[in-house]
């Protein structure tokens, strides 16, 4: 297992991943509401920011519990701290929109109905919960992963986890290949068998494969992988799919995002890189920023709509600049409650 350090890279792969998904629906949102293409419709593939997020923190959870997996007693410990990272955060966030809506429908609004089954699902992510925040359906799969990944401390042979593993993996790969697309109505077999789960499991090769990569072919690794990903980037605007279902983005965004995590986790256990300061906050910031930033997108979208902006190059600045403000409150929102909050709670633990 690599020694651990601070890997300022795989945070500013962090906040490109949460910047590209911002952008996704920042384009989407500019198109349904003003009708025009923002910045060209060339970030119309960047909901590939889900697939570097899968894959790094397939790879951050497997670093970051190298020591707790040494004792099979640090499996509740590493399910609460699991718990306490998801669930807080998301709970205020998911409570303020809620309320948004209810106050203000005319600005954000989803087909949510007030049932307490409803609210039980939502608040739990559940798989097929009805969201409030469309983003949310990522986080039932990482609850998924980590309920995976906390078998390492219960089960002590390393050799039974590979292989536990690649066969969970194969299984993965056959039945996304071959079974037709949904083939289960069983919404808990559905997240089981979900093909984006595979990234997951590439994040966790990073992490064991980086102590056996040679530090010459990092670059190499790097290079490779931005030219498949933006390769795959041009495929997907074109809307050219492989497989119908989670499979294609696995094959097309998966694979570029192991080989970029690899080689920058590689090149910096070598050597410290300086990461401008606003960078590695955006970073930090991720999950904040990933929760917020879609309601806030539309509904600062419609209020600029009420304008009746004609102007092409207007409305496109004023796009950039709504993200660069949305960025900004999330790292406020990371420094004065998302970072206190999570650091209080851990320490209630210990």
């Amino acid at each position: 297992m690599l020694k651990k350090k601070t890997l300022n890279l795989v945070q500013l792969l962090r906040g490109i991943a949460s910047l590209l998904v911002v952008l996704m629906h920042t384009t989407g949102a500019a198109k349904e509401i003003w009708g025009i293409n923002f910045l060209g419709q060339i970030f119309k593939f960047s909901g590939a920011g889900v697939d570097i997020f899968f894959v790094l923190s397939g790879f951050i959870i497997t670093y970051t519990s190298k020591k707790a997996l040494k004792e099979s007693s640090n499996f509740i410990t590493f399910l609460k701290r699991r718990v306490i990272r998801i669930f807080p955060v998301y709970w205020i966030i998911i409570t303020i929109f809620l309320l948004i809506q209810i106050a203000l429908p005319a600005f954000y609004k989803t087909p949510y109905d007030l049932t307490l089954i409803n609210l039980l699902n939502t608040y739990c992510l559940m798989p097929d919960h009805i969201m409030i925040n469309s983003v949310s359906w990522t986080l039932t799969y990482e609850l998924f992963f980590y309920i995976l990944f906390s078998l390492a401390f219960l089960i002590r042979s390393q050799k039974i986890l590979i292989t536990l593993s690649c066969t969970y993996v194969l299984v993965l790969i056959f039945a996304s290949s071959f079974l037709s697309y949904g083939f289960s109505n069983n919404k808990w077999i559905s997240v089981i068998f979900y093909p984006m789960n595979i990234e997951f499991f590439m994040g966790i090769a990073v992490a064991l494969l980086v102590p056996l990569i040679n530090i010459s072919i990092s670059k190499f690794l790097i290079v490779i992988g931005s030219i498949l990903f933006i390769a795959a980037a041009l495929i997907s605007n074109q809307d050219y799919y492989l497989f119908k279902n989670g499979f294609d983005r696995v094959i097309i965004f998966g694979i570029p995002s192991f080989c970029i995590l690899l080689g920058v986790v590689r090149l910096e256990l070598n050597k410290q890189y300086y990461i401008h300061n606003f960078l590695l906050y955006l970073g930090e910031a991720s999950y904040s920023l990933y929760l917020i930033h879609l309601p806030l997108i539309v509904a600062a979208i419609k209020i600029i709509a009420k304008f009746k902006i004609s102007n092409n190059l207007i409305l496109q600045l004023v796009a950039v600049f709504l993200i660069i403000i949305i960025c900004s409150i999330s790292i406020i929102f990371f420094k004065k409650i998302e970072n206190p909050l999570i650091n209080k709670l851990n320490r209630k633990i210990n």
